[in-house]
């Protein structure tokens, strides 16, 4: 056991940045921003007059996600969970504002964003990071009467909360944001303990709930042209066909880097709910493969790291680094979906890809959330590095004189204690 423990351990600033995790997201920022430029030429050109117009404030968003992500990297996974339950209020006045006209921002017949001035802030991004923060939090409190109380009072609670989530997205209209959150939140249960059993109910009840939600009006037209898209290809089925068309002609190697022809107004949201078609046709098969095989490999770091803070007994930072591994695992599918035909069109962004500032710096938020696991993790099992056993040995000599008259402790326990 102690073997297998150190093999994990990482020297020097290596031990506190999971590496994989590191790269994958710095590949995908990369094609995303190389993807999004080239998808966004024409119509930013013809809109604004000038090419560079999204990737400049695309660059603006990453620049502010890091710095952001810097921050939230130094805060312990202690203070975020005390900090879930009183968060989540914020989120729903947050849901409840953008539809108000006043503070909400229209955008193509949807109020799901905060006018911030020369920004504006899409809080369903939020809400998703918030959620998993909050029913992490939960999982921990009462995880014992998930997996054993033969009452279904205990899953009252998340269920409720997550309605009300699910409600005021509705109300915005965000339905690509309703299945991602309310999947992402079965998947967590399921790992809080719930019996399968229960959670089977809950999903053929969720999706006996969303069946009469998705044929109302608009979304009704959607799914009657994505049955029979061909029947449809100028009016409802429109994007979808364009999408079919777009992946169709990239073949294996793709048409080029900026050879596109979808994207030339062919194809509406080029640069945002298609842009995976735009990356098959410039890429092809094999560029496919790549981007997905990054995803994955951000997937499975993300639950590499929550496996081994479960071990370190450090619960609530799994079940986030969990949270954070199914979220962007379900809308990277979602989203692929879409753009193959093999779901009816909803808006969801390509995580790191799609142009979206809300989304890029909520993402990275996200990502430096996971980072911060892994950074406590290596702690509580390995131990504090000695410049660190030194300040910590200082903070504690202030803030008690009972700390001259007690020995010191070992650095693993010190570690342990400060990962917590």
């Amino acid at each position: 056991m102690f073997r297998s423990l150190t093999s994990d351990f990482m020297p020097g600033w290596s031990r506190y940045v999971d590496r994989g995790l590191l790269l994958s997201v710095t590949c995908l920022i990369g094609l995303g921003l190389v993807i999004m430029m080239s998808a966004s030429i024409a119509v930013a050109e013809k809109t604004f007059g000038n090419i560079y117009f999204f990737f400049n404030r695309q660059l603006f968003f990453l620049c502010v996600g890091v710095v952001v992500a810097l921050i939230v990297y130094r805060i312990k996974t202690s203070v975020w969970q005390k900090m879930g339950a009183k968060l989540l209020p914020v989120v729903m006045l947050l849901l409840v504002a953008v539809l108000l006209p006043v503070i909400g921002k229209e955008v193509n017949g949807s109020h799901r964003w905060i006018n911030l001035g020369p920004v504006a802030l899409q809080v369903s991004e939020m809400a998703k990071l918030i959620m998993i923060m909050y029913m992490a939090g939960y999982l921990v409190r009462h995880g014992k009467e998930l997996a054993y109380s033969p009452s279904y009072k205990p899953l009252f609670i998340p269920l409720i909360v997550l309605g009300i989530t699910d409600t005021l997205l509705m109300l915005e209209p965000d339905f690509g944001s309703v299945v991602v959150l309310t999947a992402t939140g079965i998947a967590m249960l399921y790992l809080g303990g719930v019996k399968l059993t229960r959670l089977a109910f809950l999903f053929f009840g969720a999706i006996a709930l969303m069946i009469p939600l998705v044929m109302m009006g608009y979304r009704g037209a959607r799914v009657t042209a994505f049955l029979d898209p061909w029947s449809h290809a100028s009016g409802k089925a429109y994007q979808t066909v364009h999408a079919l068309m777009a992946v169709g002609d990239g073949g294996w190697f793709g048409s080029g880097l900026g050879a596109s022809v979808q994207k030339l107004f062919y194809l509406p949201e080029a640069h945002n709910d298609f842009i995976f078609a735009v990356l098959a046709e410039e890429l092809g098969f094999i560029g496919i493969v790549v981007t997905l095989g990054l995803y994955a490999w951000l997937v499975q770091r993300a639950f590499v790291i929550g496996f081994r803070a479960d071990r370190a007994k450090l619960n609530f930072a799994a079940y986030l680094a969990y949270g954070i591994g199914f979220w962007i695992g379900f809308q990277v599918l979602f989203h692929i979906g879409v753009n193959l035909a093999v779901l009816p069109p909803k808006g969801l962004t390509l995580p790191l890809i799609s142009y979206g500032g809300s989304s890029l710096l909520v993402t990275i938020m996200a990502l430096a959330l996971l980072m911060r696991v892994h950074r406590d993790t290596q702690i509580a099992l390995f131990g504090l590095s000695d410049k660190e056993a030194r300040q910590l040995k200082d903070k504690m000599f202030k803030q008690t004189s009972k700390a001259k008259a007690k020995p010191s402790r070992s650095k693993a326990n010190g570690g342990a204690n400060y990962a917590r």
